[in-house]
């Protein structure tokens, strides 16, 4: 898509889920990445964010947002990739920016009741529909993803099947005799096993998460503000937040007259076997101005500890562990240069 239109959007609207778990984690990456949403309460609709005036945030059912962005009310929205997707067909005027923004993962999947013990694989249900078909019944499948599973079934040639569409829990149908199998979201699976349901093998119709889309015109005209424009330093700051989570910005000093048995290039060899990343090495001097060396580096959290015994038989004097707020590197990925790419920008 192309745009030549250089028409300032102000306000950008951001339209937010008003709760649960997909409104806490995007409301998370903002606050860190210096976005902060000021909402008063739950039952407030809109919203400012703390020194960037331009945007405008307003919250609404997850469902709704995918329909106010394709429609260009909203210029930006989270939502679950699962809609997203379910709608993608009538999608002509809106993108995905960021397909994962890194929680509310979930699947979308095939599950019939345990007691089907010869259906294990979604290839069995060709057969099995194929079996209801001679014998006059009707498969019936619950859902509320219709368009996702009649393409998923397709790909697979399932055809002989009745969608039951519904919003309450599926996982009653198969036992209510509603439906003889459901296609519904899934986590832990603990939910399916608990209503005596399984997924089957290749039964994964959709990979679903939190993500972030957008009306293509208008981010098209916003992008032509540039690299320093509202909308790239944005996703700038989230893909800062986001290479950031889960690391530590590590740094060992080491003295050579202190005990050990290693150096500087140990420490760095065995940090890279653990799965450091960015470590650098030098020379410092203390206070008396006695030399000695530094190794900084990002580590995972969760390792540092099972780490630090090791590091101090290597020659460590100090370690210090801080978290990271951003991280961004020279070849890291950029979501404003793929999507003005996407856009033709």
């Amino acid at each position: 898509m192309s745009s030549t239109s250089t028409t300032k959007i102000d306000p950008i609207r951001l339209a937010v889920p008003s709760k649960g778990h997909l409104y806490e984690g995007i409301v998370e990456i903002l606050k860190t990445a210096g976005y902060k949403v000021r909402r008063a309460s739950d039952r407030q609709y809109e919203a400012i964010i703390s020194g960037h005036p331009r945007f405008h945030v307003v919250f609404m059912r997850p469902t709704d947002i995918v329909t106010q962005v394709e429609e260009g009310r909203c210029h930006l929205g989270v939502t679950g990739m699962d809609l997203y997707a379910e709608r993608a067909h009538e999608a002509e005027s809106s993108v995905v920016v960021t397909p994962d923004l890194g929680y509310g993962g979930c699947r979308l999947v095939v599950a019939v009741p345990e007691s089907w013990i010869d259906v294990n694989h979604v290839i069995d249900l060709v057969d099995l529909t194929a079996e209801f078909k001679a014998a006059g019944k009707t498969f019936r499948v619950s859902t509320k993803y219709p368009a996702l599973t009649r393409t998923y079934f397709r790909k697979w040639g399932i055809y002989y099947y009745q969608l039951i569409d519904s919003d309450g829990a599926l996982e009653l149908h198969p036992s209510l005799g509603i439906a003889d199998v459901i296609v519904d979201l899934t986590s832990s699976g603990t939910t399916l096993k608990d209503n005596r349901l399984r997924e089957i093998e290749a039964g994964t119709v959709l990979d679903s998460a939190s993500c972030l889309i957008g009306h293509a015109p208008s981010l098209a005209a916003l992008a032509e503000e540039g690299v320093t424009g509202p909308l790239a330093l944005l996703l700038d700051a989230m893909d800062g937040v986001r290479a950031s989570e889960g690391w530590l910005h590590l740094e060992v000093v080491g003295n050579p007259a202190a005990p050990g048995d290693g150096t500087a290039a140990a420490v760095a060899a065995y940090l890279r076997d653990q799965g450091a990343q960015h470590i650098a090495r030098g020379d410092v001097w203390d206070a008396q101005d006695a030399p000695g060396w530094r190794v900084t580096a990002l580590v995972a959290a969760k390792k540092l500890t099972a780490c630090q015994r090791h590091l101090f038989t290597l020659g460590a004097s100090r370690i210090v562990g801080l978290p990271t707020r951003f991280v961004f590197g020279r070849d890291s990925h950029s979501t404003f240069d793929t999507l003005r790419a996407q856009l033709k920008v």
